[in-house]
């Protein structure tokens, strides 16, 4: 239930994230900044961190849900790619079909049961119980490479090469069309729709700095094969990066035309992690690298 609340001069100079906890005081603060963070918690119609400082008129428009109760078993089931592990990390090759971690759509069969299986003491690691060891996520449908903390030193470690910009990620994606430069940066805000909570947009003035760099590798007769490299990690960035620039990922159904065409065979949006550059906790810089899946190696036969 959305509840409204107006600032008055008595609660105004304090942190919106501590003014919200007065009124969802059951919840832990960490819940509440990421919903905050999320745009649950609006400030005159826009979102703000957790730490704004409340001004006198402002009006909050909360609608904060509660947490979803999460049980993180092992599944031996779910199969993982490995291709290199230390005492800190594990990469691994992500198939697609695959969500990362258990949330309220989906409560177990998640790579990260899987993980558990392999790796019990994974379960301990991090911030969010319900994401333990991950640093950075692969869309559902979206295949390849993937790094995961195996103790809490190496999940700060990790973390702040993603937060610093350091780590290096290149995917490579099949568009519909071809864009009008080979080449280029796509910089733009990117914010979470209101009318879709499980889409993201181009925001014009609210929303979070995202960029990408992108390269075309080959034309084909409807499509292109381009190499995109984010150099932030906004959800869903890519996809709402190409489809905002008039070439959506093929197959890709939230973000694609309705109207565009998609090679015949291709069953999901055609995005997969190819290379991963980083320096580990142990201070080795190591490059990963992920051929195309067969399935996605196909359908560029079929189009050829």
């Amino acid at each position: 239930m959305k509840r409204v609340y107006i600032i008055k001069s008595t609660d105004k100079n304090q942190r919106l994230d501590k003014y919200v906890m007065r009124f969802y005081n059951n919840y832990s603060r960490a819940y509440l900044q990421k919903q905050i963070k999320k745009g649950a918690a609006l400030v005159n119609d826009q979102t703000k961190k957790p730490s704004y400082i409340l001004k006198e008129a402002d009006k909050i428009e909360a609608d904060i849900l509660p947490p979803q109760e999460i049980s993180l078993e092992p599944d031996k089931n779910i199969k993982i790619h490995i291709v290199y592990e230390d005492r800190d990390a594990i990469v691994l090759d992500k198939q697609a079909g695959v969500t990362v971690h258990p949330g309220p759509a989906q409560k177990n069969g998640t790579l990260v049961n899987g993980l558990l299986a392999h790796y019990p003491p994974l379960k301990d690691i991090g911030e969010d119980p319900a994401r333990p060891g991950v640093v950075h996520r692969l869309d559902k449908d979206t295949s390849g490479l993937m790094i995961i903390a195996k103790n809490n030193p190496a999940f700060e470690w990790l973390k702040k090469q993603f937060q610093e910009r350091k780590v290096i990620k290149k995917y490579l994606a099949l568009v519909v069309g071809r864009p009008k430069k080979s080449s280029g940066e796509i910089k733009t805000l990117i914010t979470r729709s209101r009318s879709n909570p499980t889409k993201q947009k181009v925001g014009i003035k609210e929303g979070k700095e995202a960029i990408t760099l992108y390269e075309t590798l080959k034309q084909y007769k409807n499509f292109t094969l381009i190499e995109a490299q984010p150099k932030t990690g906004r959800m869903h960035q890519i996809r709402v990066h190409l489809a905002w620039l008039g070439n959506p990922v093929a197959g890709d159904t939230k973000y694609g035309h309705k109207s565009a065409s998609k090679p015949q065979g291709l069953n999901r949006q055609f995005l997969h992690a190819t290379s991963l550059k980083i320096t580990l906790p142990n201070g080795q810089k190591k490059d990963f690298q992920s051929p195309l899946p067969k399935e996605l190696k196909r359908i560029l036969a079929i189009i050829a």
